[in-house]
């Protein structure tokens, strides 16, 4: 899931949109209907809970939990939140962070596909997700007996963590051979 929302997105779009000039009415407003909406998809997610669900953490540069942001700030057991790093395994300046988000993968100048078929080199957290998503795949055709808990908990134990213990990134030889141990 490459989007978000959060209550200040919600308000600009009223802003536009509605016919409510106050704009405290508007903010109320906003609040309300991004109530529902974050309700909404997290109780989709949760009704959901043999698939595993991917989100990208947001390119703010700031804490996903904290703004609210919708996908992104939700803590549920078959999602995961990604944040960006740069092939050295550096965290990008751009990347969202905090305690939602569970893993890191390259999300920095991505080569990547835009309609049409050109290549380009992106980058975002939504660059990086597809890597969680590839290697979720991967561990999953491997074993298809795993839960999105289990598959979670693998791609977090094989990850490489910081030195400060921020940022997950992940390593997927590593995460694919704890599925079969060396003996």
């Amino acid at each position: 899931m490459s989007w978000s929302d959060d209550v200040g997105e919600i308000e600009q779009w009223l802003s536009k949109t509605s016919a409510e000039k106050d704009p405290a009415a508007r903010k109320k407003q906003a609040e309300q209907i991004y109530a529902i909406w974050k309700d909404a998809v997290a109780s989709a997610i949760r009704r959901a809970p043999n698939t595993l669900f991917v989100c990208a953490a947001g390119n703010s540069n700031s804490d996903a939990a904290f703004l609210g942001d919708v996908p992104a700030s939700l803590k549920l057991p078959n999602l995961i939140t990604v944040g960006a790093v740069d092939q050295a395994g550096e965290e990008t300046y751009f990347t969202s962070y905090g305690p939602t988000v569970l893993l890191d993968a390259d999300g920095f100048r991505v080569e990547s596909y835009v309609p049409g078929g050109t290549r380009m080199k992106l980058s975002g957290t939504s660059m990086a997700s597809p890597n969680v998503v590839n290697l979720a795949a991967k561990l999953i055709a491997l074993d298809p007996s795993l839960t999105p808990e289990q598959t979670i908990a693998l791609m977090r134990q094989g990850a490489d963590t910081s030195p400060d213990g921020r940022l997950h990134i992940i390593n997927p030889k590593a995460t694919v051979a704890l599925l079969h141990p060396a003996p």
